[in-house]
């Protein structure tokens, strides 16, 4: 069964993909697959609506937010209170990145004692609460919801794709997959541009730069 989560659907696999496993667990792999890409851009990728969220708030011009791939914003609340809309702007998308017009965001977190108390230490106290849409729809939303229009970015599917192609294949392991030998067991896995280990191949990590967050 297809998951909100799914950046693909196995229609959109080569046949040799699709024959080389059971449905039940190329569906698996899917999800999975989607699930790391995701972990990777460093947000989720289907599409979300009224995201309630609290954030720190720094106590200078930017305000961010978990998520990236931010589609609108609904309200910013301050305190208990609604800010106007035109004291804020959302200025990067891809980085979830509120920008205050005027008045800056106020400074949650630890103050130092005294008389003069300053910002010590800046955390999520609860005190800023953001409601907003984000990501895309996804193959996976469309076959559970076929009014729901895909419009995932196509170098995210084909990154997914690429991942897929290279979990389920024997064969033509791409040229960044390297293995190590643990006693009796061997293991492979995709060698990181800091020489780490990640789970996904160096073609769909370049497909998927542009949406990347960083961390």
């Amino acid at each position: 069964m297809a998951s909100p989560l799914d950046l693909l659907v196995p229609e959109q696999l080569p046949e040799a993909a699709r024959s080389a496993m059971e449905p039940a667990r190329l569906g698996l792999i899917i999800t999975a697959v989607s699930e790391a890409v995701a972990r990777y851009v460093g947000y989720p990728l289907h599409r979300r609506l009224g995201v309630v969220e609290t954030a720190v708030g720094s106590g200078g011009v930017y305000l961010w937010l978990r998520s990236g791939a931010v589609r609108q914003i609904h309200r910013v609340e301050v305190r208990g209170e609604e800010r106007d809309a035109g004291t804020y702007a959302l200025e990067s998308p891809t980085l979830g990145r509120l920008l205050a017009r005027g008045q800056p965001w106020p400074f949650t977190g630890e103050w130092t004692q005294g008389v003069s108390p300053t910002p010590l230490e800046a955390r999520d106290t609860g005190e800023l609460l953001v409601t907003y849409d984000a990501g895309w729809g996804t193959p996976g939303q469309h076959v559970l919801e076929e009014s729901l229009v895909v419009d995932l970015p196509a170098s995210i599917q084909l990154a997914a794709v690429e991942v897929v192609v290279a979990t389920v294949s024997r064969d033509g392991k791409p040229g960044d997959v390297a293995s190590e030998n643990i006693g009796a067991t061997s293991m492979s896995y995709f060698a990181g541009e800091d020489g780490g280990r990640t789970a996904l191949p160096s073609t769909a990590r370049q497909l998927l730069a542009p949406y990347r967050r960083p961390r």
